[in-house]
């Protein structure tokens, strides 16, 4: 239905667009055709590109209904009237990704001067990003070139230094945010406390949603995990476990707080038997755990049957019961399948259906090429960290494909640190030449 603004531009005879994407270029000719001074945004749910933002000499300022930070998340005007504020305002402010560029500066700077390639790495990555940037990637999401970046950045680099900054920078942040969120100086969209039913409360500690809460949190564990890989302690393997009881508390974050749970349960069996060799069968094994969640994940939903008019009304019973268990991404799946269009180039996937798992979500949004080569990508790095007897380098990627299977964030570096361990696999490097998290030549003694 069209809104009373538009009813009221087409009265006046002011022309209306309503561009599908920002990301085929048409809508950048229109805005170009226009050739404005400024631009000026509200309540718009897309991220504007790059060349979009560089358009007016003026630049881009965002419009949003609420003094900020309070009530930064949708219906701002609906909430503060539903908290009966005695006042509130208009935010005004300027669109700039300076943190974004600033980043992709650095990766690059140490891709182009701080890298050295053969003639096949330079030829195998380059082909590589090619596919995945240019021709199967047309949704441009700035999580995914990012993570791009930074993987083609790893090539033989010992991680326990930049794992290290990470994870103290990542503290850092994490803390400054929840001491602002328990000051009242940052509160979460209000919409959101009680997303999961009326009498669950869930904790939000400042950031937009509890789950990114609980991705940002296993994010950092997970760089923890890596940093234990030379010596698992007991004592990793018990504040890790504390790490997810918190996460499965605090903002109810199962997928999250389950995957740090079984990130303790591995380092525990690291530290326990971390002097035996690994089984010959263990590294096909674990690279055969990327296809069984992939079959699962594209599997499974095709045997819902919808058999009410009920949200949870699916049969049969059983794969019912895994659909409510699993919060519906089963059923959220079936309903993709019915509602999206698999091409080959990806789409700009919106935000419904919620396709909140990564294996079927790379399908849509990245297209089957892209798909089928980070599906080869893990299973390479799978065998490869096992087969070298690098246990919790192997251990880390197993528990990001089970989170994987729950969620769609894992292209975000902060949750998914351990996507650094497949530089050796981009560069088709063999696995004795695989940096890890040690470096090449540093040998894990037994724990």
């Amino acid at each position: 239905l069209p809104t009373p603004v538009k009813e009221y531009a087409i009265t006046q005879d002011i022309p209306v667009f309503q561009p599908a994407t920002l990301k085929d270029g048409t809508a950048l000719e229109q805005i170009r055709d226009l050739a404005p001074q400024l631009i000026a945004v509200a309540a718009y749910g897309r991220i504007l590109p790059r060349e979009l933002l560089d358009c007016p000499p003026l630049g881009c300022i965002n419009v949003h209904s609420s003094l900020l930070p309070k009530y930064r998340g949708a219906a701002p005007i609906n909430w503060a009237v539903l908290r009966g504020e005695a006042e509130t305002g208009v935010t005004i402010m300027h669109m700039a990704p300076a943190l974004d560029a600033a980043a992709f500066l650095c990766f690059a700077a140490k891709i182009l001067l701080g890298t050295r390639y053969t003639w096949r790495e330079l030829g195998v990555a380059g082909a590589l990003y090619f596919i995945a940037r240019w021709v199967h990637f047309n949704a441009h999401n700035i999580w995914w070139i990012g993570l791009v970046f930074a993987v083609l950045a790893a090539k033989d680099v010992q991680l326990e230094k930049p794992l290290q900054c990470f994870l103290l920078s990542g503290l850092a942040a994490l803390a400054l945010v929840m001491g602002l969120n328990a000051a009242g100086a940052l509160p979460p969209p209000p919409e959101l406390a009680a997303e999961r039913n009326v009498t669950e409360i869930r904790g939000t500690y400042g950031y937009g949603h509890p789950n990114t809460f609980g991705g940002l949190v296993f994010g950092l564990t997970l760089a923890w995990g890596m940093l234990r890989a030379r010596r698992p302690r007991w004592i990793d393997a018990g504040l890790t476990a504390a790490v997810g009881v918190f996460v499965l508390v605090g903002p109810a974050s199962r997928t999250a707080g389950l995957s740090c749970l079984a990130l303790a349960a591995g380092l525990a069996v690291c530290r326990l038997w971390g002097a035996r060799p690994l089984p010959r069968a263990v590294p096909w094994l674990c690279a055969a755990a990327v296809p069984l969640l992939a079959a699962v994940s594209y599997l499974l939903p095709l045997g819902l049957v919808k058999d009410g008019p009920l949200w949870g009304d699916f049969g049969p019973e059983w794969l019912g019961r895994i659909d409510y268990v699993l919060t519906g991404r089963l059923s959220m799946i079936w309903m993709a399948y019915r509602l999206l269009d698999v091409k080959i180039a990806g789409q700009v996937v919106g935000t419904w259906p919620s396709v909140d798992n990564s294996f079927v979500f790379t399908l849509y949004q990245f297209g089957p090429v892209v798909a089928v080569l980070l599906a080869a990508g893990l299973i390479a790095a799978l065998w490869g960290y096992a087969r070298r007897q690098r246990r919790v380098e192997a251990l880390c990627l197993l528990v990001m494909l089970a989170y994987a299977f729950m969620e769609c964030q894992s292209f975000h570096l902060t949750t998914n640190p351990a996507a650094l361990l497949l530089a050796g696999v981009v560069f088709v490097q063999p696995p004795r030449q695989w940096a890890g998290v040690c470096g090449k030549e540093a040998e894990i003694p037994p724990a």
